[in-house]
């Protein structure tokens, strides 16, 4: 999961730079889901079927208010 803040007013630049930058970066992913909302803020949340589980590593340089929160985590299914 990978979350950035956009300076107010460049969030649709944030969102371009994410489908450009940064889901090609994570390569073979399976899933890659791009979530925005109404503060300028960016979520990218990707699962994959390998054990490897790549990191975003480029920086949208002057899109943010501060680097973007990066997090690792592992799926463990559903009480449903």
């Amino acid at each position: 999961m990978w979350e950035a803040a956009a300076i107010p007013g460049r969030g649709a630049e944030l969102l371009d730079w994410v489908r450009a930058t940064a889901a090609d970066e994570l390569g073979e992913t399976s899933d890659i889901r791009v979530y925005c909302s109404s503060d300028d803020r960016v979520v990218l949340i990707a699962s994959s079927k390998s054990h490897v589980r790549p990191r975003i590593q480029a920086e949208p340089t002057g899109l943010v208010r501060r680097p973007p929160h990066q997090w690792l985590f592992r799926e463990v299914g559903s009480d449903r």
